[in-house]
């Protein structure tokens, strides 16, 4: 098969590696359409803190079926399916307690401990594939994992109609969390971010209001909005140690903060306001249970999720894509590769792969 290796940061190239065989819990997919995460291009450039090079990226994925394992009952080749990529380990104290999400031994197809999603076909575990309904297509499918990392955050929120949100930061991830809000409560979403496009953007997708904090001072901007209430719940999703810092002065008397984003700087807070405004600060990572109702959500709105995707491009052309995607954020938010497979074709050629492989094998 043809994989996506990316041997160091800016070099990302198509290799031939043998189709891998599924485990007895294990399911071989061909994959069809994946999604190019913010996540990928902090691997793509070296920045990420989880990097590791050569490694075959990509964990917003959507197959079909190819082959499933002897244990296997949930799926049957054929089966069109969403992939979830986190893998917890089923029995820390995070586990347990129904937070497999921020599970400390976690593997994650596509980041760390599995291979990714950015070749023809991969190797998931049962627990990580979920049905696709008959009509959505696999684009659509491929999208079902940011917005999962969106409906967490707002499971995190407790969002109620008639609240006053502000989202910082309208990457890919900040605009799932408004087009969810917008579609599922009635709600006032203030949008706040450097880029003028992706403010532009923001109104679009149904924002109530824009604030760049490069023209004006957010915190003023957001008590004028309300009336001095402050924002009544302040997502985090920028990632950056300003925008944390800034949430406990934007937040209501009595509200609550989502951190969202990724910073591995130290983040201080003004003592006094944690009580005298008796705010709640939750912290979000992944998503728990998310799939199934995120798969019906986009099921539902195709039209909305449609206008999520930039542009999409063929699989072999991935390293132009990452090109694309990393110099013009701008006007880029989702990039979706598209593996242009047929219904069916390359199944002979995983099988005769897997006997060449088992060949391999006897003979070591």
């Amino acid at each position: 098969m043809k994989a996506a290796v990316l041997s160091k940061p800016f070099d990302i190239v198509l290799q031939d590696m043998p189709i891998p065989q599924p485990g007895s819990n294990e399911v071989l997919l061909s994959m069809r359409a994946a999604g190019i995460c913010g996540s990928d291009l902090h691997f793509y450039d070296g920045s990420h803190p989880y990097a590791l090079y050569p490694n075959v990226y990509g964990h917003e994925l959507a197959g079909s079926v190819e082959q499933v394992g002897s244990s296997v009952s949930k799926v049957k080749p054929g089966d069109r399916v969403a992939i979830e990529p986190s893998i917890p380990c089923g029995s820390c104290f995070a586990c347990r307690s129904g937070k497999s999400n921020c599970c400390p031994d976690m593997q994650f197809i596509g980041a760390f401990g599995r291979q990714g999603g950015f070749a023809e076909y991969v190797v998931v575990p049962e627990a990580c594939v979920h049905p696709l309904p008959d009509g959505m297509d696999f684009e659509l499918g491929a999208l079902c994992e940011p917005f999962t990392i969106g409906a967490q955050a707002i499971s995190r929120a407790n969002i109620q109609n008639g609240h006053t949100i502000t989202i910082l930061g309208i990457g890919p991830i900040g605009l799932t969390i408004l087009i969810l809000l917008k579609q599922l409560y009635q709600v006032q979403v203030c949008a706040v971010d450097v880029v003028e496009e992706r403010l532009e953007t923001a109104r679009a997708f149904g924002a109530d209001e824009i604030i760049n904090p490069m023209h004006s001072d957010p915190v003023a901007r957001i008590g004028e909005w309300t009336g001095g209430e402050y924002s009544n719940i302040v997502i985090e999703v920028a990632g950056l140690k300003r925008t944390m810092e800034q949430t406990i002065h934007m937040v209501s008397p009595g509200g609550r903060i989502v951190i969202v984003g990724l910073t591995k700087d130290d983040v201080s807070m003004p003592g006094i306001l944690y009580t005298r405004k008796e705010i709640e600060i939750f912290g979000s990572r992944n998503s728990v249970n998310q799939f199934p109702f995120i798969i019906d959500f986009l099921h539902k709105h195709e039209t909305l999720a449609r206008r999520f995707i930039s542009t999409t491009m063929p699989f072999d052309e991935i390293a132009a894509a990452f090109h694309l995607a990393k110099t013009k954020p701008n006007e880029i938010n989702k990039i979706i590769l598209n593996f242009e497979r047929q219904d069916g074709e390359g199944g002979e050629r995983v099988e005769q792969c897997v006997e060449i492989r088992r060949g391999e094998n006897s003979a070591i």
